[in-house]
């Protein structure tokens, strides 16, 4: 009967909205694995030495009004708002190079966690004041870098595997005059939250340009992209992979379709680490067909901010189970 049937719940928005709060502060705020934070710190910091190796021979040609482009040119085609250290000292080589190895040493310091977010902070600055100097020579890995610096910057970086770590238990113990314990690896860490949304929105931005071009809709793409002799031919890959038109047009789509699903799937625990060997092998695989010098690079290292440490529980299995151990049950 009509009579007997229990009224039903009514949603209030004020619920919603506090749902809607608790997901985003755990989301944001919820203790991360700090060495997850350093393990993008130390490869940030391996990248940018790279980086800096390759740009030293050519400091005077490309950073001072001895070479290719003076300081006024620099600021006149560079963008309205950008500034760089250098654009205030003498732009002569002497001066240039005692701010290069001035980078190498901030450097060198977030490499092995010293004073990790102020390092940060100073190899940031040092990374805009190069490049804002000449931004004729930069490309998209540029960018990438720029992005996961900051990013750094806002995360607990030097909370493990660092000097700061050490420092930190010493002074502790010390206070308390007991030995110290073991390390604690979990602090909010909204830094890396940035840095993962950023890593999807790289790969869905770059899916959606290809869906909009009529090459990489129609699967012809990566035919063109295989005779780009400056970019590609790297290594050696079979030459059906690329004669093939039906090849062709798989390879075209695949990587479209990566990068359309690997930013949305990532974020779900049953599909997370097939994403993560995904976007692995797509980086490795670009890596040995084409000359993008640390683009490949510093991705993988923006994609180390996925990485969880229970991932590589397994290679500690392999290390210490026997060969009888790992067989089946009922074997």
């Amino acid at each position: 009967m009509i009579g007997d049937q229990q009224p039903q719940a009514e949603y209030r928005l004020i619920d919603a909205w506090r749902a809607l709060a608790r997901g985003w502060n755990h989301f944001f705020h919820a203790p991360q694995d700090t060495r997850v934070c350093a393990a993008v710190r130390i490869g940030m910091s391996l990248v940018l030495l790279v980086n800096l190796a390759v740009l030293y021979p050519d400091l005077t040609t490309f950073l001072t009004d001895d070479g290719i482009l003076s300081t006024d040119m620099a600021r006149q085609i560079g963008r309205p708002y950008a500034w760089s250290i250098l654009f205030w000292l003498p732009s002569t080589p002497q001066v240039v190079e005692t701010c290069f190895w001035i980078y190498v040493a901030h450097t060198l310091l977030l490499l092995i966690g010293c004073l990790s977010r102020i390092n940060a902070a100073a190899a940031l600055v040092w990374f805009l004041s190069f490049q804002y100097r000449n931004s004729q020579i930069l490309d998209g890995e540029d960018t990438v870098m720029r992005l996961v610096l900051f990013y750094l910057v806002m995360m607990p970086c030097g909370a493990s595997w660092s000097v700061d770590a050490l420092v930190t238990r010493w002074l502790v113990s010390k206070r308390t005059g007991k030995p110290p314990g073991a390390a604690n690896h979990l602090r909010p860490a909204w830094g890396l939250r940035l840095l993962q949304i950023q890593m999807a929105v790289i790969f869905l931005t770059a899916a959606l340009y290809k869906i909009a071009n009529e090459q990489w809709f129609y699967g012809t793409a990566m035919y063109y992209v295989a005779r780009l002799d400056d970019y590609f031919g790297k290594y050696p890959v079979p030459d059906w992979l690329f004669d093939s038109p039906r090849a062709v047009a798989i390879i075209t789509w695949a990587v479209v379709a990566g990068e359309l699903l690997i930013p949305v799937f990532i974020w779900f625990r049953e599909t997370r680490r097939i994403c993560l060997l995904l976007a692995v092998l797509f980086h490795l695989g670009n890596e040995w067909t084409m000359h993008l010098f640390l683009f490949h690079w510093v991705m993988l290292v923006g994609w180390l901010s996925f990485v969880r440490p229970e991932d590589f529980a397994w290679l500690k299995i392999l290390r210490t189970a026997s060969p009888r151990s790992l067989a089946p049950a009922d074997s």
